[in-house]
């Protein structure tokens, strides 16, 4: 598994892959520079991206090709976009998800309030156009670095 920052060549399997599991995809091109890829055998079957505001960071779909899920891709995909945060002084992270609130506690995430949330945020595509009022919004803080592979 390779583990990599997407280009422009990317886009139209990043897009197919969120529109697979009807996530939003239409505003990828503007953050392609913070998104992540999984290939496996030259085809990429995960991704997730960031979009950056300041110091304050939003995590764009996380998804994996159905077939390949279960595996700690995602968790990887992840740890990626932790990482990228980390470096580029995010001090928060936040998403918005209809389906993943679980899996996001166990990553340090907690649910937030919609007044508790950064005008920042608050104004980006995702948050007022893209994804339903009734998406529950999650928040991490005290980001860190993740070993890589070749440091364990």
């Amino acid at each position: 598994m390779n583990y990599r920052e997407a280009t422009t060549v990317d886009l139209a399997a990043i897009k197919a892959l969120l529109n697979a599991s009807k996530l939003p995809s239409s505003d990828c091109d503007e953050h392609i520079d913070n998104f992540i890829v999984a290939e496996y055998r030259g085809k990429i079957i995960g991704t997730g991206g960031l979009e950056i505001y300041d110091t304050d960071g939003l995590i764009r779909s996380i998804v994996i090709a159905a077939e390949y899920r279960g595996n700690g891709i995602a968790k990887k995909i992840y740890q990626h976009i932790e990482d990228k945060a980390y470096h580029l002084a995010i001090t928060a992270l936040y998403l918005l998800t209809e389906s993943a609130t679980e899996y996001f506690k166990s990553l340090g995430f907690s649910i937030k309030k919609r007044s508790e949330i950064p005008k920042s945020i608050m104004q980006t595509k995702q948050f007022m156009k893209l994804c339903p009022s009734s998406a529950t919004i999650m928040c991490r803080t005290n980001l860190q670095p993740h070993p890589t592979e070749a440091s364990k």
